[in-house]
């Protein structure tokens, strides 16, 4: 029996057909709509489930070798008295970019008819121009394997990056790359080897010029590294692609048509955002973008099977990242609390608060306490809210040595044969760096961080957040590891030039004691340190009505990374609207700064501008008040600093501490003898000081009896 309506159709004699579909705008852009008459057949593919109401599940998608994620959405339309059930993948851009690749003559028609249309929508294909999705039941509940009924298709165009490979891979009439490289891992530009077909086309450059055009005889196969890349240092085994080389003359400048050719924005494309090529091996190119070069190069000889008449100029899809509005923040934050209590960890009150607004200020932070505290555990679950797991690999826990003595076990080194052993933090960085990754965060634990001189093994990383800079719109350092003192030309391509992206967020756990090293000035200015010391051990997962932990009800979602991305690195990007709450600040520094120069503590211009920043936050999130948020500045930016057995340490704390009770009745003078009063009166499970920055009158109150009682005191003491 056959069953159709609208897009749908099904024949009830096909076996385990759920429905065919026929191609339209929405399957380039979110997914597509169910229509009713349609739900039986899904619910009958799903074992009898169906979302409930409201909620969503996600579904498996099965082509030949490859599978995709997308969910399956029963939205409540109110307005029409009905369930809408919807297959949605708006925000995988890789399923977005095969549909795409895959129907590309609908896609172009629909493309040139929006063009046409002042960009009209409901556009409709003939029977004859239409192509299809078929999806299969599997016998799995929401796992579907799909089937495309498609046109014939237009070439793909790729773009290779040879170098002094060229003239091999012109000898062997080949391009050929490794399936992995030396550390076992899969390489972004070596994987688009395996969507080579026959009949595209592959434009190669060298030296700083495209060489050869060339038009693929048989499709990618895996086949041993060719004679002729016998002296390459690259892994034996691979994917070979037959090509018939067509040399240009005159070859092709870069410089002729970079510039121009950023325009088109061609995604995962072989051009970086200032016009030069990307480090890497086989990248995805365009029908437009070749058109274009032709017209730059009116005497080169292009061959004919490079001529196309009569194609639209398609754009290429960018990943767009949401604007995070300011008013939503709060309830990302809340979000992200009551993941963290289910999971049956509790925090101090502003904690989570304190944590986010540290890592959006700068994404360096410490997370300092006895141990059994739940720090690494609070990175790991606020990563996991953010949708960073160490599945998909944008969580990395690194525990350090007491042995690292310098960089090469975080961010590598070359062996004695010359190939470069990334380290764990590198393979991070150059995960995080691909294209298709930057909208993501990316949460690096260094856990017991000072277990080894902090100094030592993290100089390099702490030197280059300090030359992060803006550049196209994007947070950049400088390099960490240059090309040029890479031997391979895999080495190269993977981690040459690469930098601290800026979705990456490294956050540190320090223990204090004989077990550890205390950290310099130089650490201490580039962090936030949140203490984890003041320890409540009835908190219990059943305290207060508290369900089971584990039994999460919310629902989580990626979240992009501009949530946790600075949106200042120097004042001078701050809005003249904050320019008094700058002031303001700035003035109470000044007042402290007065007061540190006596023991030489006193801070630059880094830390002021940190504080600044932060405040601007509170203000404009509203999780904190602007004196709490002061106040946990002095506490995690100032009084680190403070150290030492003299008088004047004495004279600085109690100087501070009066300025902490401002207005209040509590007479300082009166504890020159004796803080600990103050602090007995102030310690964990007691009331809190009657003080305008009561986190920070504590911690000195604290500091203080340390000197009565051991004759030196420090932040860190515990």
């Amino acid at each position: 029996m056959i069953k159709q309506l609208r897009s749908w159709w099904k024949d009830s004699d096909i076996p385990n057909l759920i429905g065919r579909k026929k191609v339209d705008l929405s399957i380039f852009e979110y997914g597509t709509h169910i229509p009713r008459e349609f739900h039986i057949d899904f619910h009958e593919a799903n074992q009898g489930e169906i979302p409930p109401l409201g909620t969503s599940r996600l579904l498996t998608f099965i082509y030949k070798d490859q599978t995709f994620k997308a969910k399956l959405q029963n939205i409540d339309q109110k307005s029409a008295d009905r369930e809408a059930l919807q297959i949605r993948y708006d925000s995988n851009k890789e399923l977005k970019q095969f549909m795409i690749a895959q129907f590309h003559a609908t896609y172009q028609y629909i493309t040139a008819q929006k063009a046409e249309n002042s960009g009209k929508k409901n556009i409709v294909l003939s029977d004859e121009q239409a192509e299809y999705i078929e999806f299969y039941a599997t016998g799995i509940p929401f796992e579907y394997r799909i089937e495309l009924l498609t046109q014939q298709v237009l070439p793909n165009i790729w773009w290779v990056n040879q170098g002094s490979t060229i003239a091999a891979g012109k000898a062997e009439g080949v391009i050929w790359a490794p399936l992995q490289n030396a550390n076992g891992h899969l390489v972004h530009h070596w994987e688009t080897m395996k969507e080579v077909k026959k009949g595209d086309i592959i434009l190669h450059y060298a030296n700083k010029e495209i060489r050869y055009v060339s038009r693929v005889i048989e499709s990618a196969i895996v086949a041993p590294k060719p004679k002729a890349l016998s002296n390459s240092n690259w892994e034996e085994q691979g994917r070979l692609v037959k090509t018939e080389y067509f040399e240009l003359t005159p070859s092709i400048p870069l410089d002729l048509f970079n510039q121009q050719l950023m325009k088109l924005n061609i995604s995962q494309g072989p051009l970086n955002s200032v016009g030069g090529v990307n480090q890497g091996y086989l990248f995805r190119f365009s029908i437009p973008g070749l058109q274009f070069i032709q017209n730059l190069s009116g005497d080169v000889n292009w061959p004919s099977f490079t001529k196309f008449h009569n194609v639209q100029s398609i754009p290429e899809e960018r990943i767009v990242l949401p604007v995070i509005e300011d008013v939503d923040v709060p309830g990302v934050v809340n979000r992200i609390k009551t993941y963290i209590e289910k999971n049956g960890f509790h925090y101090p009150d502003k904690h989570i608060e304190n944590f986010y607004l540290s890592l959006k200020t700068k994404p360096f932070v410490i997370l300092a306490g006895i141990s059994g505290t739940g720090k690494t555990k609070l990175v790991k679950l606020f990563a996991e809210s953010l949708g960073a797991t160490g599945e998909n690999g944008q969580f990395t826990l690194i525990p350090v040595r007491p042995d690292w003595s310098d960089p090469s076990d975080l961010v590598g080194y070359k062996d004695l044969s010359g190939k470069y052993k990334p380290g764990r933090l590198t393979e991070v960085l150059a995960s995080a760096s691909l294209p298709e990754n930057r909208h993501k965060p990316y949460f690096i634990c260094l856990d017991e961080m000072n277990l080894a001189r902090v100094e030592h093994y993290f100089s390099d990383l702490l030197s280059l957040l300090e030359t992060q800079r803006w550049q196209d719109s994007k947070i950049v350092t400088e390099v960490l590891i240059p090309t040029s003192s890479l031997d391979r030309i895999e080495d190269q391509e993977a981690y040459g030039n690469l930098g601290i992206p800026e979705n990456v967020y490294l956050i540190g756990t320090v223990n204090m004691d004989e077990t550890t090293y205390p950290f310099s000035k130089k650490v201490l200015d580039r962090a936030n340190t949140l203490e984890f010391n003041h320890i409540n051990l009835m908190q219990l997962p059943w305290s207060e009505g508290e369900g089971e932990p584990g039994s999460l009800d919310i629902e989580l979602e990626p979240v992009s990374q501009l949530f946790l991305r600075a949106d200042y690195l120097t004042l001078a990007n701050v809005d003249m609207d904050y320019k008094e709450l700058v002031i303001r600040t700035t003035n109470k520094l000044v007042a402290i700064n007065q007061i540190l120069e006596e023991i030489h503590a006193h801070v630059g211009f880094r830390i002021r501008d940190t504080i600044c920043f932060y405040s601007i936050y509170v203000h404009r999130f509203g999780l904190l008040t602007e004196d709490q948020a002061f106040d946990l500045q002095l506490l995690q930016k100032i009084l680190p600093r403070i150290q030492g057995s003299h008088a004047s340490v004495k004279r600085v704390l109690l100087k501070l501490l009066k300025g902490c009770l401002d207005g209040e009745s509590v007479n300082v003078n009166s504890l020159m003898e004796d803080a600990s009063t103050l602090y007995s009166r102030w310690d964990a499970g007691k009331t809190p000081p009657p003080a305008k920055y009561p986190n920070s009158a504590r911690k000195l109150a604290f500091m203080l009896r340390r000197l009565e009682e051991n004759g030196f005191t420090s932040f860190w003491l515990s």
